[in-house]
């Protein structure tokens, strides 16, 4: 077995970055939005859970229906990325849809400010897993 090289080191590392921001600003998105919305408290730790899950959910969907395909609609990716996000923070938090939609659109918001803020002042670029258009 050889040993990695420097650039697949290099991608993995930068992938669990790029993984860990991503789960940070949504988990952040997802506590503020439902915070705001409605008038439950959640807990950081729940809401992080919310934005893993929305992603993985989000990658099965994609790799099942295959968004990455060029006869595909670019827009069609981040919309289903978005729906999923709804969908995943009507199934974990009470209010309903009512409270789900606007939460997710104002998490999906303050999630692209987080990547953003994060992107201007450190090395990591602007690229988010789970996020809609990013």
């Amino acid at each position: 077995m050889q040993p990695l090289q420097l650039e697949t080191v290099d991608i993995l590392t930068g992938t669990a970055i790029i993984f860990a921001v991503s789960m940070f600003a949504g988990g952040i998105g997802n506590y503020l939005g439902i915070r705001l919305v409605s008038d439950q408290h959640p807990s950081f730790v729940h809401a992080l859970v919310s934005s893993i899950l929305s992603a993985a959910v989000w990658g099965i969907v994609s790799l099942a229906l295959n968004v990455y395909d060029v006869g595909i609609t670019p827009f069609a990716g981040a919309l289903v990325a978005l729906l999923i996000w709804i969908v995943v923070l009507y199934l974990r938090y009470s209010g309903g849809i009512v409270s789900a939609v606007p939460a997710a659109l104002l998490a999906w918001v303050i999630s692209i400010i987080v990547l953003y803020v994060i992107a201007v002042y450190t090395t990591v670029p602007f690229e988010a897993i789970g996020i809609p258009a990013i």
